[in-house]
């Protein structure tokens, strides 16, 4: 193996980790997201995480190995991995009015359940740190005596209640999170980009190498 071949297998290795690592991150981004972002979203964010995590653990092996069929499978996989990457980008982009839509439809059906059980609202009065569905008001307009405890900060009544309602601060968040996977996936695709034309590199040097070998 020459030095440009084994220069070409310590850089695909070290992204190789680098990838590795994005994959857990959108593995990561697409857990934090359960129960607060559209199925699609979370499905497409697990699919192209585990496929990107998968693709760099069969690389490692393929290089080490020199394994041409695993290399050159693992050149594919990456090949399919960006096309995922450039859709994600490109085709099901989700708009910032797309999603506070979704917000919304979400906070109104919790709100609608603490109007027959008190209580559907903590959790997301706790997590976004907001009062009622778009006030605290909203308390006051179903009959409400006194705010609960979730309104309050370390549910302290002593303390000033939260001003913002759960639709703007849940819709704010969701903003946050998808931005941050948006720019995630930009740095995937030129991460993948290189080491698809180093993977095929060396799938054509261990088919040469064993093909010198077999003589």
């Amino acid at each position: 193996m020459g030095c440009t071949s084994g220069c070409v297998k310590c850089f695909l290795n070290t992204l190789n980790t680098l990838n590795a690592l994005s994959g857990l991150s959108l593995i990561a981004i697409a857990t934090l997201a359960l129960s607060k972002a559209p199925l699609a979203y979370i499905l497409f964010l697990y699919g192209l995480g585990g496929i990107i995590f998968v693709s760099a653990v069969l690389g490692c092996c393929g290089i080490c190995m020199e394994n041409v069929c695993m290399t050159a499978m693992y050149g594919f996989l990456l090949l399919a991995q960006l096309i995922i990457s450039l859709l994600g980008i490109f085709r099901f982009k989700f708009t910032e009015e797309y999603i506070e839509k979704f917000a919304a439809e979400e906070v109104q059906t919790k709100w609608d359940e603490e109007l027959v059980e008190p209580g559907a609202m903590d959790i997301y009065q706790t997590v976004y740190e907001c009062c009622g569905r778009d006030s605290p008001d909203d308390y006051v307009a179903i009959g409400r005596q006194t705010l609960p405890p979730s309104c309050y900060p370390q549910e302290d009544p002593q303390m000033p209640h939260y001003l913002a309602g759960c639709v703007q601060k849940s819709s704010e968040n969701f903003v946050v999170l998808f931005s941050y996977a948006h720019d995630t996936n930009w740095i995937a695709v030129g991460i993948t980009i290189l080491m698809m034309i180093a993977a095929f590199y060396l799938v054509g040097r261990f088919r040469k190498q064993r093909i010198r070998y077999s003589y």
